[in-house]
This record gives structure tokens, sequence and C-alpha cells, in this order.
């Protein structure tokens, strides 16, 4: 994590373009790989547990906007109280995470709920770990997220995940792109639509060290625009958030 933070404080113009800038978080606010972390994956150094699903997003956005008081609620964290990481109505694609991670059964043959809480074998970060200065969204460029490709990497090497869920065409593709051992590997199918590729495929083995390998899944992202993207814009985000739990349901057989 000091890494990856200090590439973005020792190289800021290598980490922007004409639309997006990203920096690094103070070093008293995000003391873990990503602020995502402190939903699900927090204080892995302690335990190093078993990971099971390693929940792979695209970016974090600004995180001092539109969130209230989360970033005291973190401070706190990093200070040794109890608090939440979630709280539910600040965003659709933390909502709708919520509803799909139900879709998975943990250790215990039961739902997760991952809105009350923390599970050992899961683990949660985003592909960029820069964070956004303004208020835009969207319209990431593939070549600011590879910029953290060693770092991601590192990461599944230290984790050794069971499955890697991917948010997103962007995200997979940086996922799979970076992990694979063999330049000249390139995913079944891949190249058409991008929800014609979610429905074909269960899952794609990745060797990403000799003898390692890891289940990754091609998924739409969940928020607003990925749902309506999944079932073509035709529909209602209800209806698409259904499609998308068809998809997780192939991740748990």
């Amino acid at each position: 994590m000091e890494d990856s933070q200090k590439s973005y404080r020792d190289n800021p113009d290598e980490h922007k373009n004409n639309k997006i800038e990203l920096a690094a978080l103070d070093t008293d606010i995000c003391k873990e790989i990503n602020l995502y972390t402190y939903w699900q994956g927090l204080g892995y150094e302690q335990k190093t547990p078993h990971i099971k699903y390693l929940l792979v997003g695209q970016d974090w956005g600004n995180p001092f906007l539109g969130r209230d008081d989360f970033i005291d609620r973190v401070i706190a964290i990093n200070n040794g109280h109890e608090e939440p990481y979630y709280e539910k109505a600040v965003f659709d694609t933390d909502d709708n995470l919520v509803e799909l991670f139900k879709v998975l059964k943990d250790s215990e043959g039961k739902p997760y709920n991952i809105d009350t809480k923390r599970y050992d074998d899961l683990f949660f970060t985003n592909f960029c770990l820069g964070y956004r200065k303004g208020k835009e969204s969207g319209g990431m460029a593939k070549e600011l997220i590879k910029k953290d490709a060693e770092f991601f990497k590192r990461l599944v090497e230290i984790l050794e995940p069971e499955n890697i869920l991917c948010l997103g065409r962007l995200t997979f593709e940086c996922v799979f792109d970076t992990l694979k051992r063999d330049e000249n590997q390139k995913p079944e199918g891949f190249g058409g639509t991008y929800n014609g590729f979610i429905e074909k495929n269960k899952s794609i083995e990745v060797e990403y060290e000799e003898n390692k390998t890891t289940r990754t899944f091609p998924l739409a992202h969940p928020g607003y625009m990925g749902i309506m993207n999944r079932i073509n814009k035709k529909g209602t985000v209800k209806e698409g958030l259904e499609k998308q739990k068809e998809d997780w349901m192939k991740i748990g057989k």
C-alpha cells in the first residue's frame, strides 16, 4: 500500500489525463490497500486468512464527495473503533452489491450479509489505487488504470484468492492482462459484446504463478449504468439487477 501511494505522490503527472486527475490519500486516512478494503478485507495483514472471493472494482472516485461522514468513520476505524463501512442508500453501487452477495454462500452455507458483517474470506479492492480529485464519474482510461498493474499482481500473489470477481469490462481486461503468464493467452470469445461474453463464460482460469491459478469472473458493474447496460438499456433497474443475480449464481456453482 505504501509503495502504491508513494507512486501517486512522487509522480503526479503520470496519473492524470485531460479529464481525470488521480492522487493518493493522506496517510492518516487510508491505511489499507484501498478504501474499499475497509468494507471487506480489513486487517488481513494480521490474520492472513484464506480468501475465497476477491472483488475488484475499477476506481473509487473522489472520497470526499457525497459520502457525508465516511472519511470520519474510516479514521475512527484506524483508531480502533468499531465503525461500519456501509450505509444504505448512499450509493446504488453499494446497495446493489449487498443484494448480489446474498446470492453467494459463506463458509456456513448462509448468504453473505456484507451490509452487517465483515468476512475473513472476502477481500475488496479497486484495480486503480488512486482517487479522483474532481467531481467527474466514468471516462476512466485504461492506461491510467494499468499504472497499478504491478501492485495488483503483487496483491493477488499475497492473497492467492480462489475467485476474482471483476466489476465491468475494463476491470476484467486489466485483471486478465495483468495476471496471465502467457502473453498470447486470450479469453475465449472475448471481443464481441461484453453481455455476450458474460453469458457465455462461467469463469476463466488464469495461471498467475507457476502452478497457481485463480478463477476470474467477468461481471457487469453494479452501478446504475452497468445495470442498464447489462439489459441493453431495455427494462428497469430492478430487472437489470435480477439479470445480474443470474450471472452471480454461476459463481457459486
